[in-house]
């Protein structure tokens, strides 16, 4: 069986609005959110499935994330603190106290679309709290875990992020969403979203809590720091950003929060009225991708 995203899902997105909960805290001025979701092909990253268990499409990028909610019973991680993990060599440190945690995944709903994305390297990073799931050990999980799909993040040969998503780079703007097994990096699980959504051309996306100066409900445990309390978004994440924007225009739009896009890009302000009342549509929508 083939996991793996390919041409099956180009265009299924077409007549559609995705709904996407990011990790931003204007995710939670969201009015009739429950409502929303049931009436709205919806998506979500990272730990907020915690909080959002009933959405149609989850997503993780980073490997101690899907391990957590990929495993069924308890497992180890090392704290990774610097260095590189390359294809043939590596020069790192890590904690040599473990850390234990209880994998979730009895969080996933059988009927809930799950996508992992993947990296064709290093394949020894499993233990550690860095990197993205070894693709092989994201077909384990496929096996293990119903209606669970794949992508891959691009690297070079020297295990590098490069290039991103980047108005500058000529290549990023081509090559935005074209291809799920070669999806460029942003700095943020919102790039492989958002190429995806592309990929699979969505009429609309509707976005809360991406881009918003506060704490993050998608990374437990992290504060951002920017204006002495928010988040200073990385220069990748930035430019990314911006790239998302160039693509999408106005097709992309911020319900609530998304300050920091507003800063950098002139993203159009979405009103409860550009979001769908039609489960229906939503629901065939589900069954063709479950289906594929």
């Amino acid at each position: 069986m083939n996991y793996f995203i390919d041409d099956k899902w180009k265009n299924i997105g077409k007549g559609h609005t995705a709904f996407c909960i990011l990790g931003g805290p204007s995710s939670t001025k969201v009015k009739n959110l429950e409502n929303i979701i049931s009436n709205n092909f919806t998506v979500t990253v990272n730990h907020n499935i915690k909080k959002h268990p009933n959405v149609d499409l989850y997503i993780t990028a980073d490997n101690f994330i899907a391990r957590e909610y990929f495993e069924e019973g308890e497992f180890f991680l090392h704290q990774f603190e610097g260095g590189k993990l390359l294809q043939h060599q590596a020069m790192f440190r890590y904690n040599k106290e473990p850390i234990w945690i209880k994998g979730k995944r009895d969080l996933l709903r059988k009927d809930l679309i799950k996508i992992l994305a993947c990296g064709d390297f290093p394949c020894y990073n499993s233990q550690f709290t860095t990197g993205q799931v070894y693709k092989y050990k994201g077909v384990e999980y496929c096996k293990q875990v119903p209606n669970t799909f794949l992508c891959i993040e691009y690297r070079n040969e020297q295990g590098e992020s490069y290039p991103t998503l980047s108005p500058s780079i000529p290549e990023s703007i081509n090559k935005y969403g074209t291809d799920p097994s070669n999806l460029l990096p942003g700095g943020n699980v919102a790039s492989i979203l958002f190429q995806l959504l592309w990929y699979m051309n969505f009429d609309k996306v509707i976005v809360v809590g991406y881009g918003d100066k506060g704490g993050s409900e998608g990374y437990d445990d992290v504060k951002y720091q920017n204006d002495s309390s928010n988040f200073s978004w990385s220069e990748s994440e930035i430019h990314a950003l911006v790239t998302h924007y160039e693509k999408w225009k106005d097709r992309l739009k911020i319900l609530h929060g998304g300050e920091l896009c507003k800063e950098y890009a002139p993203f159009s302000e979405a009103s409860y009225q550009d979001l769908d009342n039609t489960p229906e549509l939503k629901n065939k929508l589900i069954e063709k991708i479950l289906n594929i």
